[in-house]
């Protein structure tokens, strides 16, 4: 199986860059470490080659935040006044080409494993997967629409699974 590497090494199917970063409020409450990050790139790149089959090339940045800094965030730029786990943005598309960042509150990703009783990195994982299938076209401000998107975040998470 032809699977494109993260160093932008080209392969048959196309250029993956994928870059995680924190900033320091988020290390101070969880710090990704070297296994997750690599984790996290091969959720985000698995699930984009999967439902985003026209990309020659993909430009995602995945930064991980606190609380307080996803919500000024969701507030300047959305307009939104309430804390959320992920902000997706798309930055530039064309029929072959994606650039994205995906922003992820820690905080909400500890409390959201917390209270769904797994991992904070299977909750990480599922965040970043969520974030891939917005990109994808999915939404989940419908009741149609969020059955659809828990399909596919089951689909794909179950790779991570312990």
């Amino acid at each position: 199986m032809n699977r494109p590497t993260l160093s932008g090494e080209s392969r048959q199917k196309g250029k993956f860059h994928i870059t995680i970063s924190q900033t320091a409020a988020a290390r101070k409450h969880f710090r990704i470490l070297a296994a997750l990050k690599k984790d996290m790139m091969a959720a985000a790149r698995t699930v984009a080659e999967s439902e985003m089959t026209t990309l020659a090339e993909f430009r995602l940045s995945i930064v991980t935040m606190s609380d307080a800094e996803l919500l000024a965030m969701n507030r300047s730029a959305l307009g939104h006044d309430w804390f959320t786990d992920i902000i997706t943005f798309e930055i530039e598309r064309s029929k072959t080409a994606l650039e994205a960042e995906i922003y992820l509150s820690v905080d909400r990703a500890l409390a959201n494993a917390k209270r769904y009783r797994q991992s904070p990195k299977l909750e990480l994982l599922h965040l970043v997967i969520h974030g891939i299938l917005h990109l994808g076209g999915y939404e989940d401000k419908s009741s149609k629409g969020k059955k659809q998107m828990r399909a596919r975040e089951r689909l794909h998470l179950v790779r991570f699974r312990p």
